[in-house]
Protein backbone atom coordinates (compact mmCIF):
# COMPACT_ATOMS: atom_id res chain seq x y z
CA UNK A 1 0.00 0.00 0.00
CA UNK A 2 2.62 2.24 0.90
CA UNK A 3 4.41 1.82 -2.73
CA UNK A 4 1.24 2.61 -4.36
CA UNK A 5 0.76 5.75 -2.53
CA UNK A 6 4.45 6.73 -3.14
CA UNK A 7 3.38 6.13 -6.93
CA UNK A 8 0.27 8.11 -6.72
CA UNK A 9 2.09 10.95 -5.29
CA UNK A 10 4.35 11.09 -7.86
CA UNK A 11 1.89 11.36 -10.27
CA UNK A 12 0.13 14.24 -8.69
CA UNK A 13 3.65 16.23 -8.59
CA UNK A 14 4.15 15.54 -11.77
CA UNK A 15 0.95 16.89 -12.60
CA UNK A 16 1.19 19.76 -10.50
CA UNK A 17 4.50 20.53 -11.93
CA UNK A 18 3.38 20.24 -16.04
CA UNK A 19 0.25 23.13 -14.76
CA UNK A 20 1.95 25.29 -13.61
CA UNK A 21 5.18 25.04 -16.18
CA UNK A 22 1.98 25.33 -19.08
CA UNK A 23 -0.25 27.79 -17.42
CA UNK A 24 1.73 29.48 -14.59
CA UNK A 25 5.24 30.39 -16.02
CA UNK A 26 5.58 34.09 -15.32
CA UNK A 27 3.42 33.95 -11.62
CA UNK A 28 5.67 34.27 -8.73
CA UNK A 29 4.79 31.74 -5.25
CA UNK A 30 7.05 33.56 -2.86
CA UNK A 31 10.63 33.82 -4.57
CA UNK A 32 10.17 31.23 -7.07
CA UNK A 33 8.72 31.40 -10.74
CA UNK A 34 6.03 29.07 -11.68
CA UNK A 35 7.72 27.59 -15.01
CA UNK A 36 10.86 26.61 -13.19
CA UNK A 37 9.13 25.30 -10.49
CA UNK A 38 6.85 23.14 -12.47
CA UNK A 39 10.07 21.94 -14.21
CA UNK A 40 11.31 20.73 -10.48
CA UNK A 41 8.20 19.48 -9.26
CA UNK A 42 7.94 17.60 -12.46
CA UNK A 43 11.19 15.96 -12.31
CA UNK A 44 10.85 14.81 -8.76
CA UNK A 45 7.63 13.44 -9.87
CA UNK A 46 9.54 11.32 -12.33
CA UNK A 47 11.92 10.19 -9.93
CA UNK A 48 9.46 9.43 -7.03
CA UNK A 49 7.63 6.97 -9.87
CA UNK A 50 10.48 5.33 -11.02
CA UNK A 51 11.57 4.50 -7.51
CA UNK A 52 8.57 3.38 -6.57
CA UNK A 53 7.98 0.80 -9.48
CA UNK A 54 11.91 -0.41 -9.13
CA UNK A 55 10.79 -0.75 -5.15
CA UNK A 56 7.49 -2.97 -6.60
CA UNK A 57 9.19 -4.97 -8.72
CA UNK A 58 12.32 -5.94 -6.88
CA UNK A 59 9.99 -6.88 -3.98
CA UNK A 60 8.07 -9.66 -5.63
Amino acid sequence: MQIRLAAVFGVLLIVVGAALWLFARDAEFFWFRGGPLGVVLGLVGVIDVVSARRTDTSGR
